[in-house]
C-alpha cells in the first residue's frame, strides 16, 4: 500500500510517498517544498488539466 505524508518543517514542506514492499523492499521519494511550492501543488491538485500529447512525438 502506497502512504503519502505531508509534514511542515517550518521553512520547508516534506511530501513523502513511500510504495508497498516488493519483496520485502519498500521505495520512498521525499520532495522538499518552500510554501510557494506548496501552494502550487495545492492549487494543480484542485484544478488539474487535461493532458495534451505532444504532436510531434507521436509522429
Amino acid at each position: 500500500m502506497t502512504e503519502i505524508e505531508v509534514k511542515d518543517m517550518g521553512h520547508h514542506i516534506i511530501l513523502s510517498i513511500t510504495t508497498g514492499a516488493i519483496r520485502g523492499a519498500s521505495t520512498a521519494t521525499l520532495i522538499y517544498l518552500t510554501p510557494t511550492q506548496h501552494k502550487q501543488l495545492i492549487k494543480a491538485l484542485i484544478n488539474p488539466t487535461s493532458y495534451q500529447p505532444d504532436e510531434k512525438a507521436t509522429h
